[in-house]
């Protein structure tokens, strides 16, 4: 599974983010994600993070939220800093 969302940058402007679920190897996980977005996507589509989880959060409903996601990677950005 995978989902895109948009975080905001260090410019003020939004970029993509995109998590995939990784079962067991999540190295080989996120390789072939990469690999699929520069395959298929043009440049200015391609996400530029690219991120790996064990599940994808979602409502009770199964609905993921996207929320969530935003606020991992917001997160782990400014830790960053």
């Amino acid at each position: 599974e995978a989902a895109c969302v948009p975080v905001p940058d260090a410019d003020g402007l939004e970029r993509l983010a995109l998590f995939v679920t990784a079962s067991s190897d999540a190295a080989a996980a996120l390789r072939e994600a990469q690999e699929a977005c520069e395959r298929l996507l043009p440049r200015h589509k391609r996400p530029k993070w690219v991120r790996a989880v064990d599940e994808l959060p979602r409502t009770a409903t199964g609905k993921v939220q996207r929320f969530k996601l935003r606020e991992i990677l917001t997160r782990e950005l400014s830790a960053k800093d």
